[in-house]
């Protein structure tokens, strides 16, 4: 007997899902952009600490920035001067002598008040009052009971996860130790008669056009965000003297500091090649022949080093060290360093910033001036970062400083610039709003005692 068996084939089904391409809408709207990590991160850490200012200043992060006009000395500087005041732009350092009379005549009405009720009410009254009546009348500040700077960094950050916020790190510090410097106040600040910057009215939404060449093959005025040149003049940088600018990429505050004419050398370092290149090319297009004036003379020279191996001594450092740059964080999706490949480096900017900040106050002369200067908005890599490389330096070193308050100094930058408040513990910060749209650009400044 033959069985014949009929077997059929059944089809398997397999089910395969097909993903969208990271192109796609769909896909595109779920993920999230490096501008909106920084922004959401900005919100967690700074509303907390600026409170109902930070309103007006995330306002100012997100619109477009305002520039000042840096006169180029090497170019057609007289030319270019009338040209700028044709169209309504006004010289910065005329601005800023004009506040300082009107803040002297008012200072002298204010202290004859205060001799009269002296006189009137037999009462003693000191000068802290007198500034603090003064200071409370002009700066856009904020309570005095902010405990803005009150936690800041001990020690290096370790122990943490990599992945942990800024802002939990700013909770888990103990407060700081007031007496660690001696804090000593300026009230004025030498603005170079050589040094010439433009500005237009804060109510002016006029924006100056990019440069030309003038006659001798060089461009006429650089543009940058104003907050940048209040560093240069905490530098106060007078003639024949030696500078470091430390990060100096991509070449705009070493700029400053040439187009005052007073520098005997100027060193421009950075770390990377490419950054070396920035800096290189702004050179080429602001300083007339480049190879015989500047460099084979040694009046310039730029460094391809990284700042915390480098090894002299100098009349003046600038200390403009990488941070988190909130408004390019916010802004543009390049090179921003809330990726999410950058957590880690972005966590380790405090330590970077104490040590570069650290080996300048080394490197820095006796009376010699070292400016540490970022702009971020974090109190962190701010006042922060000042506190622990000081704290450093008592530790490891025998060396003197102290911490130079400009406050009475800044009262003439207030038409042109918005600073926020007076609680920093030792260091001053441009915040960005929409009638004066500058920085955020913080800056201390440091003098070596001994």
């Amino acid at each position: 007997m033959l069985f014949l068996s009929f077997s059929r084939q059944i089809p398997l089904h397999i089910l395969k899902r097909f993903k969208h391409k990271d192109s796609h809408w769909s896909v595109a709207r779920k993920k999230k952009s490096h501008t909106q990590r920084a922004l959401e991160h900005f919100n967690e850490f700074y509303e907390p600490i600026y409170k109902t200012d930070w309103g007006g200043i995330r306002q100012g992060l997100l619109t477009r920035q305002k520039y000042v006009a840096l006169i180029n000395n090497f170019s057609d500087s007289e030319r270019i001067c009338n040209e700028l005041e044709r169209t309504g732009a006004m010289n910065l350092r005329r601005l800023f002598h004009l506040e300082k009379e009107y803040l002297s005549i008012n200072n002298k009405k204010l202290n004859q008040s205060i001799k009269t009720l002296k006189n009137t009410n037999n009462e003693s009254i000191n000068e802290d009052q007198i500034e603090k009546i003064d200071s409370n009348r002009i700066i856009d500040g904020v309570n005095s009971n902010l405990s803005l700077t009150e936690f800041v960094p001990a020690t290096k950050i370790k122990g943490m996860e990599d992945f942990i916020t800024e802002s939990e790190h700013y909770n888990s510090y103990n407060p700081q130790d007031s007496s660690i410097v001696e804090i000593e106040k300026q009230y004025d600040f030498n603005f170079p008669n050589t040094l010439n910057v433009y500005i237009y009215d804060t109510m002016d939404k006029q924006t100056f056009k990019s440069p030309r060449k003038g006659s001798t093959g060089v461009l006429d005025y650089y543009l940058l965000d104003g907050g940048s040149l209040l560093p240069i003049l905490a530098l106060d940088i007078q003639p024949n003297e030696k500078i470091l600018d430390m990060c100096s990429s991509p070449g705009g505050k070493s700029l400053i500091i040439l187009q005052t004419l007073y520098p005997k050398t100027l060193i421009c370092n950075d770390i990377s090649k490419s950054r070396i290149d920035r800096i290189f090319k702004v050179m080429k297009e602001y300083l007339y022949d480049l190879n015989e004036n500047w460099f084979e003379t040694g009046r310039l020279k730029i460094q391809n080093m990284d700042g915390r191996d480098i090894n002299d001594e100098f009349d003046r450092v600038l200390v403009d060290v990488p941070c988190t740059t909130d408004r390019h964080s916010v802004n543009q999706e390049d090179n921003n360093i809330f990726k999410p490949d950058r957590i880690k480096e972005r966590l380790k900017l405090p330590e970077l910033q104490s040590d570069l900040l650290v080996n300048a106050l080394k490197m820095v002369r006796v009376n010699g001036t070292v400016v540490y200067s970022t702009c971020t908005l974090s109190p962190i890599q701010n006042d922060g970062v000042v506190h622990m490389a000081l704290k450093r330096i008592c530790e490891e070193t025998d060396l003197g400083f102290k911490i130079i308050d400009m406050r009475p100094a800044l009262m003439q930058v207030l038409t042109s610039y918005k600073m926020f408040g007076s609680s920093w513990k030792y260091g001053h910060l441009v915040v960005p709003n929409l009638s004066r749209n500058f920085g955020p650009t913080y800056f201390c400044k440091l003098e070596r005692t001994r």
